[in-house]
């Protein structure tokens, strides 16, 4: 019985240094291009292997005001790894990216690894988008268009 106890604290204390000991810090996302300062800007954060199309597979999601059409986001405390991120301008305040009757985006949208939708590039996925956030990483800078 005293070597179940033991083991499970060393358990225990494994377990809690192993998160107290995982490295974060914090995302900022520099978002331009807005071309007006109603509204919000909303910044998905994808982690590997996620469906970037799928809003359910959203790992952080944040929201910030506009100011001189431009706006930042960040996402704090955030372990270093690979990620994907969209933004858009959520234009009308609904917190929901607005579509037409085609299903096309309404509201002006931005992508990591600097994206953009087209003919040739098609839609977005994790591989498209994804880049590597450091402890020395630079701000991301999305433009949305």
């Amino acid at each position: 019985m005293n070597n179940i106890f033991k083991s499970c604290c060393l358990v225990l204390i494994l377990a809690a240094s192993t998160i107290a000991n995982a490295e974060t810090g914090n995302l900022l996302i520099q978002v331009s291009g807005l071309s007006h300062n109603r509204g919000q800007v909303i910044a998905n954060l994808f982690r590997e292997h996620s469906d970037v199309m799928n809003i359910k597979t959203v790992y952080r999601r944040a929201n910030t005001i506009i100011n001189e059409n431009m706006a930042a986001v960040v996402f704090s405390d955030l372990e270093f790894g690979v990620y994907a991120v969209s933004v858009f301008h959520d234009e009308n305040g609904n917190g929901e990216l607005d579509h037409n009757m085609f299903k096309f985006p309404m509201e002006p949208l931005g992508f990591s690894n600097n994206f953009r939708f087209g003919l040739f590039t098609g839609l977005p996925s994790f591989e498209k988008l994804k880049f590597v956030f450091l402890q020395d990483s630079q701000p991301l800078d999305i433009i949305v268009r």
